[in-house]
């Protein structure tokens, strides 16, 4: 099976301790409901233009291990979080979109790139 051979070799090159890599930016705000949480950006792209994004995440606890973390998979009952979620990102960005106008135009909720 070659496809497996190329993952492994593929994996097996990847650096274990990047020293060299950016710090990670942090969200201007992570708006959480229940288990699930939106974590809105403020970009910025190559051109200049300023735009705010968000992801969204769900946090998870094993109880067998006790470990925990955050996932980017969701469950049929996280359907009602998730849409409250997202609404009120929106609205949060939505609500800041006037100030980045005054630096950009042409801005509006990410419509330059739709």
């Amino acid at each position: 099976m070659i496809y497996g051979r190329v993952l492994i070799n593929i994996i097996m090159e990847l650096p274990m301790n990047d020293t060299k890599t950016k710090p990670q930016a942090k969200p201007e705000i992570t708006i959480r409901r229940g288990a699930v949480a939106a974590s809105i950006w403020k970009r910025q792209a190559p051109s200049g233009f300023e735009y705010f994004d968000f992801s969204l995440s769900r946090a998870w606890k094993a109880k067998s291990s006790g470990r925990d973390g955050y996932s980017l998979n969701f469950f049929c009952y996280n359907e009602e979080q998730l849409g409250v979620i997202i609404k009120e990102a929106s609205s949060w960005i939505a609500e800041r979109q006037a100030d980045l106008q005054t630096n950009n135009p042409s801005s509006d909720c990410g419509d330059e790139f739709i």
